[in-house]
């Protein structure tokens, strides 16, 4: 599977990619191995080059599934941009073949101006921000398809999830 799959890495010319690369370690996970746990501070961003992963919650009544994704697909990315621990557990269903790049590496290659470093940073913020506008568009449709009991509940979630954002 080649790099230029991944969403992150387009607007890269070979260096930039080569250069990219080479700052990240390649890891091979081994099915039903925990990559990313609930509720814990990440440290990583893995790119998932081959593999299939299983997105799920803890939750009082148990494991609740959200997704089974397949690769390319990129993990941790949230933590990086929020600071907030990992929303959900990520679990190998497969043997995983990635690229691990620690937080810190993307920082200081960040702070030293690194053009890939900040091309990769931009493409996936910007996918962050789409799956955002998704969720607002999910929640304007909610609202009209709520009665009026259930309407205050999703009112509450809405302003917990979108309270703080002042640049809307």
């Amino acid at each position: 599977m080649g790099y230029k799959q991944f969403r992150a890495f387009q607007y890269l010319n070979q260096t930039q990619l080569e250069n990219f690369v080479s700052a990240c370690e390649k890891v091979t996970i081994p099915a039903g191995q925990r990559i990313l746990q609930q509720n814990s501070q990440g440290n990583q961003i893995f790119f998932v080059l081959e593999g299939d992963v299983r997105v799920f919650l803890d939750t009082p009544t148990g494991e609740r599934d959200l997704s089974k994704i397949t690769a390319p697909t990129i993990l941790g990315e949230i933590s990086f941009f929020s600071g907030e621990p990992n929303s959900a557990n990520v679990m190998a269903l497969t043997q995983i073949r990635a690229l691990a790049i620690s937080f810190e590496v993307l920082r200081q290659r960040l702070h030293k101006g690194d053009a890939a470093t900040s091309i990769v940073m931009l493409n996936m913020a910007e996918a962050i921000a789409q799956r955002a506008s998704a969720m607002t568009r999910k929640v304007a449709e909610l609202y009209s398809q709520q009665s009026d009991d259930k309407l205050s509940e999703l009112q509450s979630a809405s302003k917990t999830l979108f309270g703080e954002w002042s640049f809307l």
